[in-house]
């Protein structure tokens, strides 16, 4: 594993949104600039996901770990008692997530982003080796184990040229971006947004969507309040917010450029073909709710679903 001490200044770059809404292509994007690698695969799954890593750290999103009311060291005998308890259940949770990432995630029969599963990106023995040290570990401090976890798991991933970015595009990371920013304060978080009409026409067709259009709009304004809610804790110069059809359509050089700006980044000619030639309006599928959900009951549901979040402020 010796490309795990060379990952210590990387700087991680979450890509999410609702799912459906242009994630992975910008992954893709991103992946073209000399500074930046985009993980192999491009979603990795195991730290935002249910029963995932963030969960083995900070308990699961129910449970607001993370939150509860602190107990001075001074209450000895209390401290000690929740110390040991909390090690127990950091212990249950890490035997749990280890045998979901074999099982679930380290290969997977499906087509990118949701496969081919880890084994793309990290030899098998890195992996494990990365997860034998945090079990020896697991008694320190939770949040610097973690990120030394993190670190070594970037580090070990295949095709690492000592880039500036690491970017990763499991939708959920916006979701759990309030815990993601504890393990790493530097991080940026890039939002793509996309009309949400075509994201549940795109969610009807996967077997893990919503089953009908009216299902898909709660769906969608489910996913924007947890993501607003979360990113409270976010620094706001460490978010970017890019709707996917002024990337593709409306105003792409605008949008594109302030990708490049966020980043501090410069333009480079590999990224930028790879934005006129691949990040169309057709590829980007713009529209396709008129054909295939448009009934004045979505529409009526879409356009309260609008007032809702303007008048929380979440769009």
């Amino acid at each position: 594993m010796g490309n795990s001490k060379r990952i210590h200044s990387v700087v991680p770059v979450f890509i999410g949104g609702t799912g459906r809404s242009g994630t992975t292509v910008l992954g893709d994007l991103l992946n073209e600039h000399s500074q930046v690698r985009t993980s192999n695969p491009t979603e990795i799954k195991f730290l935002a996901n249910r029963g995932g890593f963030l969960d083995v750290v900070f308990g699961s999103m129910n449970s607001q770990l993370e939150n509860r009311e602190k107990i001075s060291i001074f209450h000895y005998r209390t401290y000690r008692q929740r110390a040991q308890k909390d090690l127990l259940q950091r212990r249950e949770r890490f035997e749990e997530f280890s045998e979901k990432l074999w099982q679930k995630w380290w290969q997977i029969d499906a087509p990118a982003p949701h496969g081919p599963g880890l084994h793309a990106g990290i030899e098998k023995q890195d992996l494990q080796e990365i997860l034998n040290d945090y079990s020896r570990s697991i008694k320190k401090n939770p949040v610097r184990q973690a990120k030394k976890f993190m670190a070594s798991f970037m580090g070990a991933q295949k095709d690492h040229k000592g880039e500036k970015y690491w970017a990763e595009t499991t939708p959920m990371n916006i979701s759990y971006s309030h815990r993601l920013i504890k393990l790493f304060p530097e991080a940026k978080f890039i939002v793509i947004r996309r009309d949400p009409r075509d994201v549940i026409a795109s969610l009807l067709t996967k077997d893990w969507g919503p089953n009908s259009p009216l299902e898909g709009v709660e769906w969608i304004e489910s996913r924007l309040r947890a993501d607003h809610e979360a990113l409270k804790s976010v620094p706001r110069n460490q978010t970017l917010f890019i709707h996917l059809e002024d990337l593709v359509t409306n105003s792409p050089q605008e949008s594109y450029n302030q990708i490049l700006s966020f980043l501090q980044l410069q333009d480079e000619p590999a990224m930028r073909s790879f934005h006129t030639v691949n990040m169309t309006a057709e590829n980007a599928s713009s529209g396709r709710w008129r054909k295939e959900i448009d009934t004045p009951e979505f529409g009526a549901a879409i356009d309260a679903m609008n007032l809702r979040l303007q008048r929380d402020s979440i769009i």
